[in-house]
């Protein structure tokens, strides 16, 4: 998202002195219907994704426009000066940018604690923090890859990734540029030559730009195709697109290509951002080759097109609603996803196409306002020209808007968790539903909520055992040993699985402990427990199974293996060995034999197989895009609507819970069932004495599964005392 005025623009339109070396020196108006177009493409985008489903490239549209104004005007002051006045350069930027922001950030904050669930306000305040120190595309692409974030939605300040990448390219450039004069002007001196000239500098500068140009085109081709989702974010993926605009100044300086052939080209290069708004999508890799494609397209409306009424783009672009919209894009860029994000909370007519039109329509009126009423004066404030008076600004209004988010999420917080139900108490969580004769009707939570949707949310970042899961691709076996001590334990209880085998790890660290066994976890994140042939080119999941199922078959202290798994994986192909399952008599695919794997070779070894039914997953076919204790937020009058019918979530072929059948004339075969511990009769539920049943929409929540501890201690009793 591009900010700085077009190319030294002047109101009038008029030209600017310009200087030796052809660096841009004139009017541009084009420019300002270029950022039009570019944060159209993206509203569009926003507001219906389905339709304009690569309306994400426009956002590459405004990084090509700031390389190219940025670098000029740099390049400008470097041939008139000899120098880049970082100082002068970071503060202009800071009147320019922060004021909206600011202001847009600390509105938010505001908004969110009242319209927003409970659940979402830790995360919408982690986010504004980011943003107002313009880091946040770094959170995303660490949120990225973040299995525990994989259900979070999209927070209302989401959209500062962008300028997060271009604060930091304004920090990042300058200096870049001031270090090639400084030892430009060393190596002059040491030659006893002039000042070096406008050609020289160009040189220069284009020598660096293009280098850095290639190394980061060539790093976000890789880092695209390597590592997807957080490629999208980070600053070296895209610091290349800037480069483009950056050669383009250099290159062309002032000229432009006009002619009827140049006119074509600007259309070309129309119709290559328009192409790719149009036909990309959020499956196509990107940035990577892909960007190359709008970011072109933005260069050729640069370089080229007619100002001939009607057929020329250039004249199009310079009509006054387009240069209105462009005056306004930044405005309207930071205002209108918030009005996206909040808007189906304050209405669910907010989906419709008319309200839809409205929202814009205000977004844009809300914009062209805080321009002119508030960030042009402050951007043109006599008091703030000092650059120390501008850092100074800067630092008390980022303070402002984190001490307000932090302090209103806090108040809010304080003032949501207002109950006297205690974890312990009889009628809590399982326990209700166990005991209905002298607890009444566990379901509606009408004692209150303990913990609050928004503290049962954050288990997803705090989990009981942090470090008792292996990351997905993480090399080697991970152990973590809990249970009773070693020098107390007789035996030990292995656990394996994925995070839905991590998930029992509360109530299984207690069993184990009164039983006398050590517990070892030997749980990894995404990793379903199946078995299969391992080659060089296998997963860090598949190695470690491997090495897993081989380990506790040969260990003798290990007496009982848990296993546990998601019903949701992909498609697993078949085992590594034949298992001698009728496979046609209890129609088992691949995926199921790979899965049992396991299973056969630990009965075989005579170990003690206890295995959990899937848990059911909430939401699946109604309010996918919603976790559940988001709904119990949205619901608190009324929980009973953020229930499930059983037969809705049961999602997949449920293969472990399939086994019973399978196994049921094994001695050491333990089937332990897990849906009866939230679901009756045809209703599985989200509140269950009190206590919210799920952190997200497949995962448990830690305090409803301490509740189970007895129950599962019960049914595990013959797979551990076997």
């Amino acid at each position: 998202m591009t900010s700085i005025d077009s190319a030294s623009a002047t109101p009038s339109g008029r030209p600017v002195p310009g200087v030796h070396g052809h660096a841009p020196s004139r009017f541009q108006p084009e420019i300002q219907g270029l950022r039009a177009l570019a944060v159209l493409v993206v509203v569009a985008y926003h507001f219906w994704p389905e339709r304009l489903s690569g309306g994400y490239v426009g956002v590459d549209v405004f990084f090509v426009i700031s390389g190219y104004l940025i670098t000029a005007h740099l390049f400008k002051e470097a041939v008139k000066t000899g120098s880049v006045r970082l100082g002068q350069f970071w503060a202009r930027r800071i009147r320019r940018l922060l004021p909206l922001s600011l202001l847009v950030l600390l509105m938010t904050a505001i908004a969110a604690v009242l319209i927003l669930p409970s659940t979402a306000w830790q995360g919408t305040l982690r986010q504004i923090i980011a943003s107002t120190l313009y880091v946040q595309n770094w959170i995303l692409a660490a949120d990225a890859v973040e299995y525990s974030k994989a259900d979070e939605r999209a927070t209302a300040v989401q959209h500062f990734w962008s300028l997060s990448v271009e604060e930091q390219f304004y920090v990042l450039w300058p200096v870049l540029l001031a270090v090639t004069l400084a030892v430009m002007a060393v190596r002059q001196r040491r030659r006893s030559a002039a000042a070096p000239s406008s050609d020289q500098i160009r040189r220069a500068f284009l020598g660096i730009v293009g280098l850095l140009g290639v190394l980061s085109l060539a790093f976000s081709i890789y880092y695209t195709s390597a590592a997807p989702a957080q490629a999208y974010f980070v600053t070296p993926t895209r610091m290349w697109e800037f480069t483009l605009g950056a050669i383009a100044a250099l290159v062309l300086g002032s000229r432009q290509f006009s002619q009827a052939w140049g006119n074509l080209l600007g259309w070309l290069g129309l119709a290559l951002i328009l192409g790719s708004a149009y036909f990309y999508t959020d499956l196509t890799p990107f940035p990577g080759w892909a960007a190359l494609v709008p970011t072109v397209g933005t260069v050729l409306i640069l370089a080229c097109g007619g100002r001939s009424a009607v057929t020329g783009v250039h004249w199009w672009l310079s009509l006054r609603p387009a240069t209105a919209i462009g005056d306004w894009s930044y405005a309207i860029y930071l205002w209108h996803w918030p009005v996206v994000i909040f808007s189906p909370y304050i209405s669910e007519q907010a989906q419709n196409w008319y309200i839809k039109v409205l929202l814009i329509v205000g977004v844009f009126i809300l914009s062209a306002l805080s321009t002119r009423f508030f960030e042009t004066p402050i951007r043109r404030a006599k008091v703030l020209l000092p650059t120390w008076r501008t850092m100074a600004a800067a630092a008390s209004g980022m303070v402002i808007v984190i001490v307000t988010g932090t302090v209103a999420v806090s108040s809010m917080e304080r003032s949501t968790s207002d109950t006297t139900l205690s974890e312990d108490s009889a009628c809590y969580g399982y326990r209700a539903l166990e005991n209905p004769a002298e607890c009444g009707s566990p379901f509606e939570g009408e004692g209150g909520l303990s913990p609050s949707p928004a503290e049962v949310t954050e288990q997803n970042q705090q989990e009981e055992f942090p470090d008792c899961q292996a990351d997905t691709d993480e090399e080697g076996v991970q152990e973590c040993w809990l249970g009773a001590d070693e020098s107390e334990a007789d035996g030990i209880i292995a656990v394996f699985g994925d995070s839905h085998a991590t998930m029992w790890l509360p109530a299984l660290d207690r069993i184990a402990a009164e039983e006398g066994k050590q517990l070892l976890a030997l749980t990894r994140s995404a990793c379903s427990p199946r078995g299969r042939d391992v080659t060089e080119d296998s997963s860090e999941c598949l190695k470690a199974n491997a090495e897993i199922i081989d380990r506790v078959a040969a260990d003798s202290s290990i007496g009982t293996v848990v296993i546990a798994g998601s019903q949701i994986h992909p498609d697993l192909g078949g085992p590594g060995r034949d298992l001698g399952l009728n496979a046609e008599e209890f129609d088992l695919d691949e995926t199921a034999l790979a899965m049992y794997e396991p299973i056969v070779r630990w009965l075989e070894a005579d170990k003690e197989v206890a295995v959990f039914g899937e848990v059911p997953r909430m939401n699946y076919e109604t309010r996918e895009e919603e976790t559940l204790p988001e709904c119990v937020a949205l619901n608190e009058d009324e929980l009973s609507a953020c229930n499930d019918q059983v037969e809705d979530t049961r999602v997949r072929d449920r293969w472990l819970t399939r086994s019973e059948e399978v196994f049921e004339a094994e001695e050491n075969y333990h089937f332990v069932p897990t849906e009866d511990l939230l679901c009756r009769e045809d209703t599985c539920y989200a509140v269950l004495g009190g206590a919210i049943t799920y952190r997200d929409n497949s995962h448990l929540s830690q305090n409803f599964i301490r509740t189970t501890t007895p129950e599962l201690q019960e049914r595990l009793e013959t797979a551990i005392g076997g």
